[in-house]
This record gives C-alpha cells, sequence and structure tokens, in this order.
C-alpha cells in the first residue's frame, strides 16, 4: 500500500506532519531526549516554534498545524529536529520539508 503525500492546503486546513525516527540499522526508534516541530511561513515568520510532536507509535510522531485564512499564503518551510542523548554527546538530527498554502 502507498501513502499519498499531500502538499497543498487550503489556508483554513489542518496540516499534519508525520516524522519516523530510525536507528543507524533502520529500525523505528524513540529519540531519547525530543522531537521538536518548526515552520516557518514565506515572510520569515515562524508559526510554529520547536513544538512538541506527539508519539503515536515507537519512532512514529505527528505535529499538527491549525491554520486559518489569514496566514501567509505560499510555501510553509518546515524542519522536524530531533534530539538523542544529553550534553556534551547529545545528537540532533534534522528534517525539512515544505507545503503550500493557498
Amino acid at each position: 500500500m502507498s501513502i499519498e503525500v499531500q502538499i497543498e492546503f487550503i489556508a483554513k486546513t489542518t496540516v499534519r506532519t508525520i516524522a519516523y525516527v530510525y536507528d543507524d540499522d533502520g529500525k523505528l526508534v524513540d529519540p531519547t531526549a525530543s522531537i521538536k516541530a518548526t515552520i516557518t511561513d514565506p515572510a520569515g515568520t515562524k508559526v510554529a516554534n520547536a513544538e512538541d510532536m506527539t508519539k503515536i507509535a515507537t519512532g512514529t510522531y505527528e505535529h499538527f498545524l491549525y491554520t486559518t485564512t489569514n496566514f501567509v499564503k505560499g510555501w510553509q518551510l518546515g524542519e522536524v529536529a530531533t534530539v538523542d542523548g544529553t550534553g556534551a554527546t547529545a545528537k540532533t538530527s534534522l528534517g525539512h520539508y515544505s507545503f503550500r498554502l493557498k
């Protein structure tokens, strides 16, 4: 079964981001510290700023952005950051994506 990735939304809908976290062996795992989503609109304003994502299964997380007609239209830039470990040994992994509000 394939999953369709939607990248265009009307600016009064909910945009759902799903992130998958894998270890070096390709197995789904949970980060030890955090997983957060940041979304920046075309004007450079952060409409979601390092918001915690919600765990829905091991290694699978989601974030919802509730938009209105007042949101800036165009391509929104998203980033998911996972932090594994603490202190000097902490490792951060980034994932980038985009979607369009119209």
